[in-house]
Formats: structure tokens, C-alpha cells, sequence
């Protein structure tokens, strides 16, 4: 293996590394701290012993001009949506701490990033730029929190929706501009984008399942409105090589869109994984049951719903309707118990109506969630 080489691969495995300290780090400001002095010293010794072959591109200047624009309407539109949502306060360190715990911390982690991965994806390796992706992101889930604060199932899903995917699709726009016009670009996005939530004092109360929802849509506009622009050309002398990338990045980012749609349960439907063997015969453990939310809709006798009880969301069949004094409960059953469900439920407590369900898709569900009770 040529030394080149060598330096490649410990640089992207290094990255890795590094990024994983954030499991054994405690708290959120000195796991982002420490992550971003090591980051800073591993994008010195890539850029000085790694050498950078150029790209040869004549519009890195008004990439980077656009993607400047784009960031700065991205945050415009971000914050006009508060007219709708509201606004809250974001901020209440002073300006130094500020810029200690946060400002400084980003700007090293998204530049050490970009340094690294302009890099690595200049030479062509595929195994170094594979390692690469997955630091950076990583790294771009890090600016947002700590992962070792997920410490439950519940919070795990939310930083998958909310966090995970989104840097997961970004990434991708990352290294398509990077591969074409350099780190530049990147640098100015990422940014504009991130640093406006540790300079201006208040922000949007958008939900953040809306907010993971537009960003997972976002990379994917900015890369179709660049690529016409900028890349007709080279995507016709490439046509047949790349013919399957748009339509597998089109179908990873379908699923990522239905799955925060989903465990979001902000929008019309849910999703929620059966952990339990009470409706076995018509709904087993391991299955998952999509459900329409509750909107004051007439429950019947026989369907399946999914209601709250004591801090748990439940599926089961409602096998008697009663109204007293004027308040309608509803007496439900598991399908595979012997006995009905202790007390009864109002429709305050009801969340969906069950529409169908998927067999054996919840399995690895279970098996993370087994992860944080063991």
C-alpha cells in the first residue's frame, strides 16, 4: 500500500474515532469542545500530509457566491415561519459563554470537517470516502447535541427523525459540492445555517417534526436548482454512469420522509411498533400498525385503536361502548387476553384508529429498544 494511502485511510478511521468520543463524554458542551480541538488537529495533518489534487472547476466563485444566498434565504424563511408559529427565547448565556460553548466549537467542527472531506474525496478512494461520509456525519449530528444524552428508546427514534436523517441527506449535497467545487461552498452554507441559532436570541416555535421534514427536502431542492444551473454539460457526458443516483437517492430520501412523517404522529398518520403479544391472531409483536390520528371520528365497536394509559400508547380492540353522564368511555380488550383492560378510556386518551398493519417490520425496533432496558 502506497504511504499516500496509508495517511488516507488513518485520516478517515481517525475521523471515526474521534467522532465516537461523543458516547463517553458527559456533558454536551465539553464532548462538542473536545471533538472539535481533536478535529482541528486531524484537518492540519490531513491538509499538510495528505496531497490536495486540484478541482477543475470555472464556477467555485459563484457556487460559493449561491450558496451564500441560498443560506441566506433558508434562515429568512426559517424565521418568517415564527409568524405563523410563534417565537421563543433560544438564548440565555451572555455573549462570551456563547461564543465559547457554541460559536467557536462550530465554526472549528464544520471547517475541520470541510478541510477533511475535501480532501479525502479528492483522491478517489472509496473505502477513505466512505469512513469520511459517515464522520461528517456525524460531526453535523454533533453541533445540534450530544449522543450520549440519548439515554431511551423515545429519544433515540426523536434523534434519528430530527437530527440523524436531515445530516444524512445534507451530507450527501456536502460531498456532491465538494467533489465538484471545492470546500468553500460548504463552509459558507453550513455556516449561515447553523450559527444564526447561537447569534440571534430568540427562533420559530416550528415543531421540530416540520423542521426535520423541510430539511430533508432542502439538500435535495439546492442540489436539483445547481445541477441544472451549473452541470448540464457534465451530467450528459455522465449520463449512464449515474444513471441510478438520482433515483436511489430519491427512493433513500422517500423513506427517511415517510419515517419522520410517521414517528413524528404531528401529521394525519402514525406509526407504532407492537412490543407485546396481546393482539396475537390479528396483530403479532414484532408487526408495525400504521394508524390515522384521532379527530373526533365515530369509534366503533370491534375497531383497533391506539390510546394512552399510565405513560404508554397501547393497541387494542374496543369491545364495549358505554355513555354516562354524559361522558362516552370506551371499555377495551387485547385480542390474546382473557380479560378486558382495567377501567375504561374517554376520547382524550385515544391517539389514532388503526388502518393496517406491517408484518415483522418492527423487529429491529424491538431490538433497539431492548438495547436501552437491558
Amino acid at each position: 500500500m502506497y504511504i499516500d494511502k496509508k495517511i488516507l485511510y488513518s485520516v478517515s478511521i481517525s475521523s471515526i474515532a474521534i467522532l465516537l468520543l461523543a458516547f463517553l463524554l458527559p456533558g454536551e458542551y465539553s464532548g462538542r469542545i473536545v471533538v472539535s480541538i481533536l478535529l482541528l488537529v486531524l484537518a492540519a495533518t490531513t491538509a499538510v500530509a495528505i496531497k490536495k489534487r486540484s478541482i477543475l472547476s470555472i464556477n467555485k466563485r459563484e457556487i460559493t457566491i449561491l450558496m451564500s444566498v441560498i443560506a441566506l434565504v433558508y434562515v429568512a424563511i426559517y424565521y418568517l415561519s415564527g409568524l405563523a408559529f410563534g417565537y421563543y427565547k433560544s438564548l440565555n448565556d451572555n455573549y462570551l459563554n456563547t461564543m465559547l460553548k457554541y460559536i467557536v466549537p462550530v465554526v472549528i467542527i464544520v471547517v475541520s470537517t470541510e478541510v477533511i472531506r475535501s480532501v479525502v474525496r479528492a483522491q478517489k478512494d472509496f473505502f477513505a470516502d466512505a469512513l469520511s461520509y459517515v464522520g461528517c456525519v456525524v460531526a453535523e449530528t454533533m453541533i445540534f447535541g450530544n449522543i450520549s444524552s440519548i439515554t431511551s428508546f423515545n429519544i433515540f427514534m426523536d434523534f434519528a427523525a430530527i437530527r440523524l436523517f436531515p445530516a444524512i441527506v445534507a451530507n450527501l449535497l456536502y460531498n456532491y459540492l465538494s467533489s465538484r467545487y471545492g470546500m468553500y461552498p460548504n463552509i459558507v452554507y453550513r455556516l449561515v445555517t447553523t450559527l444564526y441559532a447561537y447569534i440571534i436570541p430568540f427562533a420559530p416555535a416550528l415543531p421540530d417534526s416540520l423542521f426535520a421534514f423541510a430539511n430533508l427536502f432542502i439538500p435535495i431542492l439546492i442540489y436539483l436548482f445547481v445541477d441544472a444551473l451549473y452541470e448540464k454539460k457534465r451530467r450528459y457526458a455522465l449520463a449512464k454512469k449515474s444513471k441510478l443516483t438520482p433515483i436511489l437517492t430519491g427512493v433513500v430520501v422517500v423513506i427517511m420522509t415517510a419515517f419522520v412523517m410517521l414517528i413524528s404522529n404531528q401529521f394525519k398518520y402514525g406509526a407504532l411498533v407492537i412490543a407485546t403479544e396481546s393482539m396475537t391472531g390479528e396483530i403479532d409483536k414484532g408487526d408495525a400498525v400504521i394508524f390515522e390520528e384521532y379527530t373526533d371520528q365515530i369509534i366503533k365497536e370491534g375497531q383497533v385503536i391506539v390510546f394512552e394509559k399510565n405513560g404508554s400508547k397501547i393497541v387494542h380492540r374496543v369491545v364495549d361502548i358505554q355513555r354516562i353522564d354524559g361522558v362516552t368511555q370506551y371499555f377495551t380488550k387485547g385480542d390474546a387476553n382473557e380479560t378486558l383492560d382495567t377501567g375504561y378510556i374517554t376520547s382524550g386518551q385515544i391517539v389514532g384508529v388503526v388502518s393496517f398493519k406491517l408484518p415483522y417490520v418492527g423487529y429491529p425496533t424491538i431490538w433497539l429498544r431492548s438495547l436501552f432496558t437491558r
